[in-house]
């Protein structure tokens, strides 16, 4: 029985796919292009810049906006990324850059969650 247990755990672990972790160009609404890396698993993932900017695709603009933790899930801020004006664009969005250790704390939580939701 153990043993069975064990093997299920490792498996489930096998099955957490990784996002495609190499740096490529992402477009936006109007057309400008921007490189950056994809992050995460199927639990989490978001988009993250050279310059360590995380973003989140956003449905309805259809852009690529600065990221934010609400409600225990990662969201659109809806501040437009503009490569080269991090700065200007987070402050006059009132978007403060994210806090790299509340993202991974969020991202175990959600691999936990699911792990404990295959049991």
């Amino acid at each position: 029985m153990k043993l069975t247990m064990i093997l299920l755990l490792m498996i489930g672990q096998l099955l957490a796919a990784p996002a495609f972790n190499k740096s490529r160009l992402f477009k936006q609404a109007d057309g400008t292009t921007f490189s950056a890396k994809a992050v995460g698993d199927q639990n989490l993932n978001w988009i993250e810049t050279a310059d360590g900017e995380v973003l989140i695709y956003d449905e309805v603009s259809k852009n690529f906006d600065y990221a934010k933790i609400q409600n225990g899930e990662l969201k659109a801020s809806g501040a437009r990324y503009e490569e080269g004006n991090s700065l200007r664009v987070r402050a006059i969005s009132r978007v403060n850059k994210m806090n790299k250790s509340e993202l991974y704390n969020l991202w175990r939580e959600k691999r936990k969650a699911a792990q404990n939701k295959k049991r």
